[in-house]
């Protein structure tokens, strides 16, 4: 890790030691970008091009079942070859390479991380999608593109690190053409969260810390936001408790059970990787710092899964929602 890169891990820990939600929030774009600079390559080596959690059958592959949540999200929209596509808050586009294959729609990718931009030209480019994928670096809370110029939208576990809900629904809205449709998966305080018990406020906290954003919502405050944006609100379901074909608790793939093919993503692998990068940097072969970055990884994944087994938290709440038409 560089010394700018090693600052920004510093940063990133004063930001989340200010307890007033509504100043840490001014700094919710900053800290999305130094987030994804720092775990990038960690999410992409340890968990794939796909930065999102899944529903999943027991025996199937982790693989298969991103790949499914991505076709879900597709066929929900109606996607096809004269739709076109803004994906909203990108990561490195392997969910939009994906989708553009399946569907053969033209997809936008839109990162505020410049990192995640110089990834994502470089792996559309080696796509058999590549003619349907374009990226484009700018802050979704101010779209870069004119009011009206796409068919359709997309999130997946993005807009949680939005500084205001409503803003960022706001945007959203305002790109779309009269009449279009949007998806989005989100990440959600569900009603079983209680701010009095001290269980759920620690693990909302590390979900918080661990994931670079600076406040999550709830459900209801989501719904909220999307119906006082302007939306027609055509569907709202938690894909983590009502999808028929979700018989394995969203968070199994992060605890401590594994497989061969599942091993990268467990505590114990995660932790292993740990106490190897601080080796390597005592010995000077890894950076110095790169540990500390890491780290907040292990914080997210521990209170991602209390999160879980508490009922507290879903990262898939599902919302399809239309533009009106004037």
């Amino acid at each position: 890790m560089s010394t700018a890169q090693h600052e920004k891990v510093s940063d990133y820990n004063k930001v989340f030691k200010e307890k007033d939600y509504d100043k840490r929030s001014k700094a919710a774009q900053k800290v999305t970008d130094n987030f994804y600079t720092l775990i990038t390559k960690f999410y992409e080596r340890g968990w794939g091009q796909s930065f999102h959690f899944a529903p999943r059958q027991k025996g199937e592959d982790f693989q298969a079942s991103i790949l499914r949540h991505e076709h879900h999200l597709s066929d929900q929209l109606k996607l096809g070859p004269k739709d076109k596509v803004l994906d909203v808050g990108c990561g490195i586009m392997g969910p939009a390479r994906n989708i553009a294959k399946y569907s053969g729609a033209n997809i936008t990718g839109l990162t505020i991380n410049q990192h995640q931009v110089n990834r994502c030209k470089e792996l559309n480019a080696a796509s058999e999608a590549k003619d349907l994928l374009q990226v484009q670096q700018g802050d979704f809370m101010d779209i870069p593109f004119p009011d009206n110029s796409f068919d359709k939208m997309y999130a997946i576990e993005a807009l949680c690190h939005a500084p205001s809900i409503l803003g960022v629904y706001q945007q959203i809205s305002q790109k779309l053409k009269p009449a279009g449709t949007a998806c989005f998966y989100q990440w959600a305080l569900t009603d079983k969260y209680d701010p009095s018990n001290a269980e759920h406020v620690k693990a909302k906290e590390m979900i918080e810390y661990g994931n670079g954003i600076t406040r999550l919502s709830t459900i209801q405050e989501i719904n909220q936001a999307i119906d006082d944006a302007g939306f027609e609100k055509e569907l709202s379901i938690d894909l983590a408790k009502h999808d028929a074909e979700n018989n394995m608790p969203w968070y199994a793939t992060l605890q401590s059970g594994w497989s061969l093919s599942q091993i990268k993503h467990t505590k114990v692998s995660r932790t292993f990787t740990h106490y190897l990068l601080r080796t390597l940097e005592a010995f000077g072969i890894a950076k110095k710092g790169v540990s500390r970055a890491q780290k907040i990884l292990l914080v997210a994944a521990d209170g991602l899964v209390a999160g879980g087994k508490l009922d507290i938290f879903t990262p898939m709440h599902m919302f399809v929602v239309r533009k009106k038409a004037n």
